[in-house]
């Protein structure tokens, strides 16, 4: 697996003090809209938000994945069109992307919704404004970026967030494992050993393809708002969406401070998008990991290096296993212990 040195993520302080006039902003919007409104449940309106696009990022790399999985590895086609698929992917737009889909599954999650529908109907006074419900939670948050983590329903969504990581890390890791293992059988077929052309060619097609490919999109999804608190019914997307996309029957854990850090940040993430107190710049703020942002940097960096070495189609399998599938379960699946690098 990839080794890259661990960037020391900013503690929960460091952000506090960056986003205290953000979050102030914030929270004054939030007490202009919610305040002497009452909130019908009803469906939310359709229209994608800035979370769920930024989630996008990550769901088109499981999208490349499930085509590589379905496509016959019986041509040197084959191993073109992964090595497009997988190299395609900008760095920081995937390890955003993960937070923001983790956000949503937290928001998802049927536990912590309910505990901050609990939130936002409380009668009980808050602070010197003497705030309740939404407005007191606001300024809650403003205070206390991890507010949210002392939910009641907190656990069952880390606990939703890490087995879909895990999950993931084990099917990106078992179809790079699949990719090595072709790699040892190509070489007995006459296709697997022709000469392709040069590395220096192949890399900038990928390159190509990745300048010409549209922006990640989101597929219509109904979400549903109840009590004030909206979830984003992940089950009424397609199938690329939902938490359990992964291998089944794993269970992350959390096994280094850093990722409490990110934890923190996802569920800030859940409940600002849950209770209706998100904007671009909460997002590119908490949306931040900057260690897979590093390591994904690296893999793909070594992955290019791996390419240029290569000859055959054998060898550019191999090198797609290890470096464009296992190397990226690893940056992505860290924060739940997978293959942390």
């Amino acid at each position: 697996m990839l080794r890259t040195s661990q960037a020391k993520i900013g503690d929960v302080k460091t952000i506090k003090k960056s986003l205290a006039g953000l979050i102030a902003a914030t929270t004054l919007t939030g007490l202009a809209v919610t305040s002497g409104t009452a909130l019908a449940d009803s469906l939310s309106s359709p229209e994608v938000t800035a979370l769920e696009q930024t989630a996008a990022s990550y769901i088109r790399f499981r999208q490349d994945v499930a085509t590589i999985e379905s496509t016959p590895f019986d041509n040197a086609a084959a191993t073109r069109d992964a090595h497009k698929r997988l190299a395609a992917h900008d760095s920081n737009a995937l390890s955003s992307g993960w937070v923001a889909y983790a956000a949503l599954v937290a928001a998802d999650t049927p536990d912590f919704a309910r505990a901050l529908e609990k939130e936002v109907k409380s009668s009980k006074k808050y602070g010197k404004r003497r705030l309740k419900g939404k407005d007191a939670f606001f300024a809650k948050l403003s205070e206390d970026p991890t507010y949210p983590r002392k939910l009641e329903g907190a656990q069952a969504a880390i606990d939703r967030v890490l087995a879909m990581t895990a999950q993931d890390a084990q099917r990106f890791n078992k179809l790079g494992e699949s990719f090595k293992e072709q790699a040892y059988a190509m070489q007995k077929t006459k296709w697997g050993k022709k000469r392709i052309a040069s590395s220096s060619e192949r890399i900038n097609e990928a390159s190509q393809y990745a300048s010409s490919r549209s922006s990640a999109s989101v597929p219509p999804m109904t979400p549903a708002t109840d009590n004030g608190v909206t979830m984003p019914t992940l089950s009424s997307a397609d199938s690329n969406w939902a938490y359990d996309w992964g291998t089944n029957n794993a269970y992350g854990s959390m096994s280094e401070p850093n990722a409490q850090v990110i934890m923190n940040r996802v569920l800030n993430l859940a409940a600002r998008y849950a209770v209706g107190g998100m904007n671009d710049k909460i997002i590119e703020v908490y949306s931040k990991n900057n260690k897979s942002e590093r390591c994904l940097s690296m893999a793909k960096l070594t992955l290019n290096q791996c390419i240029a070495a290569t000859r055959t189609p054998y060898e550019e399998a191999f090198c797609l296993g290890e470096h464009g599938l296992n190397d990226i379960g690893g940056c992505v699946g860290w924060v739940a212990g997978a293959g942390a690098s």
